[in-house]
């Protein structure tokens, strides 16, 4: 499937006026132009792609933060495919915390020599890091062969000096300047805050005779002109996905040649066709220091997005974008054209709920560390009656307005600690009856006074005077009467018409609590 061009510039003006009505919602991660997915399947469906750091059903998603199905163009309307990607950050590895060891996803840690694309490297002064080698080039203004990988991890986000060391592997993976230098730094695209739409650097080769084209592992062929690159791995998401700089962009901005190998082993220039740009379904393949190799299909092009980078924030433009493709470390990795599409890197577990952090972060709670008994509340009980559904949507719809109000602040000390005697007390207790649907635990006054001075409290700190008036409304019609009730009966209770009708009604009446409007009653 190919995209005209007349297509290509009325899917990137949509583009725009998503990103200009939608880009600040700290949801949207991002957008490009790609083809509509549905149920998985790709189909001939031109659109604008949306990336957003959590997808969820339109019920549970804000009016005012809906993004529309489709987008008005030149008078006519362009699909918009919503799909869960970032944020992203840079594809080194940085963080101890969030590695996953290459020797777990046969990756490419070790010594290497020759070296060879796919291989760990770095630069030393950047401290405890590692990429990835992306490719040899020759260099077009004095013919030396270099090693090509991102700015971010030869160059120091441009912060490097030239002649600086790159050793081979990376530091983070044992290597020294001292016995494993491979090059000195020498020409890269600059990187501002202002943004970039290139993230690359070159290194000239210590040992000009002593490289090898074909990537790592063997698990691909080397670049040629029946097997083109397409781009540099630049920034990823926990999914997996991949954020992928355009070759043919980076090498002209950098004035090289990708290199070929002749048959008696000597470097040359590849010929025009070894590079192609990205194109939508197009399917890539790749050798990474971490993730080793993996072959996954491009769902998007010309993508802008935020990359949290050394700099902070930095907004990259004319991107490509594709699902599961890559992990930290794989970062400078070269991706041609090819491959089964099929090869997968596994996602990370997924980070916690944004509004258990904030809620824990201004208690001090270890509430990230609840997803598993939040989901089991959601799904176990609250789904399974009236009440219970409506009340799922209420926190979905109005997440960033509770983020935003906590944003900053923490509970004062008796807050902190009431807080913390509460989660000891009813923590377990919950996750038990939740754990039992035939539990017969029942609703006593203690629980009931428990409620009433935990509201007496947000009263004084986080809730606004209505919101104030409707939880004790809401404690008085709602709470009280479950005095002496199990969770069976408590359920046959939330699901009864009036109930939800006084429920409903009452929250609708709060202005800073935001409403889809009702569900639909059985009949």
């Amino acid at each position: 499937m190919n995209l005209s061009q007349d297509t290509e510039a009325r899917l990137h003006r949509g583009k725009r006026k998503i990103l200009d009505d939608f880009g600040a919602d700290p949801n949207v991660t991002g957008a490009g132009i790609g083809f509509r997915r549905r149920d998985g399947q790709w189909t001939d469906e031109p659109a604008v792609v949306v990336m957003v750091a959590k997808k969820r059903p339109e019920a549970l998603v804000s009016n005012r933060r809906l993004l529309p199905r489709t987008v008005e163009v030149d008078g006519s309307p362009c699909e918009v495919d919503v799909i869960q990607a970032g944020p992203f950050s840079m594809g080194r590895v940085s963080d101890p915390a969030r590695e996953v060891t290459a020797a777990a996803l046969e990756g490419v840690t070790g010594r290497m020599r020759p070296p060879r694309p796919g291989c760990s490297v770095s630069n030393p002064l950047d401290g405890d890091t590692a990429g990835t080698l992306g490719l040899f080039v020759i260099d077009k203004t004095d013919g030396t062969v270099c090693l090509l990988s991102n700015n971010h991890v030869l160059a120091r986000m441009g912060k490097g000096v030239k002649g600086e060391k790159i050793i081979q592997p990376g530091v983070r993976d044992g290597g020294t300047a001292a016995k494993d230098t491979i090059a000195t730094l020498k020409r890269w695209v600059p990187i501002t805050t202002a943004g970039t739409s290139v993230d690359a650097a070159i290194a000239q080769l210590a040992d000009q005779s002593s490289c090898s084209t074909q990537p790592a592992l063997d698990r691909m062929p080397p670049l040629s002109a029946t097997h083109p690159a397409v781009g540099l791995f630049t920034g990823g998401d926990q999914y997996g996905g991949g954020l992928i700089t355009r070759m043919d962009k980076a090498i002209a901005a950098l004035k090289v040649d990708p290199a070929v190998s002749t048959s008696d082993g000597k470097l040359v220039p590849a010929p025009a066709e070894a590079v192609v740009p990205p194109k939508p379904f197009m399917n890539i393949e790749k050798v990474g220091r971490t993730s080793g190799y993996s072959s996954s299909v491009i769902t998007a092009i010309g993508v802008e997005s935020l990359i949290l980078t050394p700099l902070g924030m930095v907004l990259y433009t004319d991107l490509a974008f594709t699902d599961r493709f890559g992990r930290a470390g794989d970062s400078g990795s070269m991706v041609l054209f090819g491959g089964d599409g099929k090869t997968l890197v596994e996602p990370e577990e997924e980070s916690s709920c944004p509004l258990l952090g904030s809620v824990g972060s201004y208690y001090g709670l270890p509430l990230t560390e609840d997803n598993d008994l939040a989901d089991d509340l959601r799904d176990d009980f609250l789904a399974q009656s009236l009440v219970g559904r409506l009340l799922i949507r209420i926190p979905y719809i109005n997440q960033q307005a509770v983020i935003d109000r906590l944003q900053g602040k923490q509970a004062t000390g008796n807050e902190r600690s009431y807080a913390s005697q509460y989660y000891a007390k009813y923590h377990d207790f919950m996750a038990t009856v939740l754990a039992d649907p035939n539990s017969t635990a029942v609703v006593t006054q203690e629980h009931l006074d428990d409620s009433i001075f935990v509201i007496n409290g947000l009263a004084q700190t986080v809730l606004t005077p209505q919101e104030t008036q409707l939880a004790y409304t809401l404690y008085e019609k709602a709470l009280m009467p479950t005095l002496g009730m199990n969770r069976r009966q408590v359920l046959e209770y939330m699901n009864g018409h009036d109930l939800y009708t006084l429920v409903y009604d009452a929250i609708a009446k709060v202005p800073t609590i935001e409403l889809n409007g009702p569900i639909e009653l059985p009949r």
